[in-house]
């Protein structure tokens, strides 16, 4: 392929191309930073000009992925499903992180009334949020074998970059929460709780470097796992796996807003966070945002669930799931 006339265009038109999976644009980038330059004839590029090509770019993409389209061979479309439910997970977490925090010591601010709804809702979602990490670790063990085969094989530098970004991460934010456990047991729960003050802006830094830490990773086992040379049994059991969870999360999500609701009405006080048996607004911002989260990442947990069903039926109806 001449790559020749791709190398020549305008810094505009590269950054459009950049929208493209590189392997689209190894094969059809010179077609169409031909046609690009064309349309602009000189002329900047409208928003909405943007934006097409973008909405384009995007679509290749997912269909380089695996996402959409039945371009890819059906045992890439079980992959994909499952990194996708792999991701929705990793997001699922982070608001998962945040209502256990939230929730902490629930039980012991109730004095009156039935807790039997917001015990069970509670458990259910705690028993089900290890059984999908538990998931997740019967997967990577799955996939350990390959993984070591990858790396002996040469591997390890297409994931180095994402690997090492992710140790930093990682270190950056057990320092800081490091420090800020070491902190939190010099202060009482009023200075913990109440205000904003220094104490409360380094727990925020702290959550989103713990965001970082997730999404970095995130990143690093989608790119390991699409260099992957998975074989059947690895795929049937990550595929298995993948939709388990994705199953558990929509159900965590109603548990997490049964709970939020039994709450409501046995003991407002705790989510104010006024005094035991004090009249006070069960609305709480924090759980709306939690629960919004986990709403998203349970809905992108559905798609890559149908992915990866809709997949298999095709991967077993060409015969490559009986061999």
């Amino acid at each position: 392929m001449n790559t020749e006339r791709t190398m020549n265009s305008g810094p505009t038109t590269r950054s459009m191309l950049r929208w493209y999976p590189a392997r689209w644009r190894a094969r059809y980038g010179d077609e169409l930073a031909a046609m690009i330059e064309d349309d602009l004839e000189g002329n900047p590029p409208t928003i909405r000009y943007r934006l097409s090509i973008a909405r384009s770019g995007l679509h290749e993409q997912l269909r380089d992925s695996g996402l959409v389209g039945n371009s890819l061979p059906a045992s890439e479309q079980v992959r994909a499903g499952a990194l996708t439910v792999l991701c929705a997970f990793a997001l699922f977490v982070i608001p998962g992180v945040a209502f256990a925090k939230i929730s902490e010591h629930w039980d012991q601010s109730i004095h009156r009334g039935p807790r039997h709804l917001p015990a069970i809702s509670f458990n259910l979602l705690a028993s089900l949020a290890g059984a999908c990490a538990l998931a997740v670790a019967l997967a990577a063990v799955a996939l350990l074998p390959i993984f070591v085969h990858f790396l002996g094989t040469g591997g390890w530098p297409a994931i180095r970059r994402r690997v090492r970004w992710a140790v930093i991460a990682t270190a950056a934010t057990g320092a800081v929460v490091g420090g800020l456990a070491f902190w939190a047991s010099h202060l009482t729960n009023h200075q913990r709780n109440v205000g904003f003050g220094w104490y409360q802006i380094v727990f925020v830094i702290a959550a989103i470097l713990f965001a970082v830490t997730v999404a970095t990773w995130s990143a690093a086992a989608v790119a390991t796992t699409r260099r992957l040379d998975i074989g059947l049994v690895q795929l049937k059991v990550v595929g298995v796996l993948a939709i388990l969870v994705a199953v558990c999360m929509p159900v965590m999500t109603a548990a997490a807003a049964v709970w939020w609701g039994s709450m409501m009405t046995i003991a407002p006080w705790f989510l104010a966070g006024t005094p035991l048996g004090s009249s006070a607004s069960p609305l709480a911002t924090n759980l709306l945002v939690v629960l919004i989260v986990m709403m998203i990442a349970s809905g992108a947990g559905v798609m890559g669930l149908f992915r990866v069903i809709r997949s298999w039926r095709l991967f077993q109806s060409t015969g490559a799931g009986s061999s």
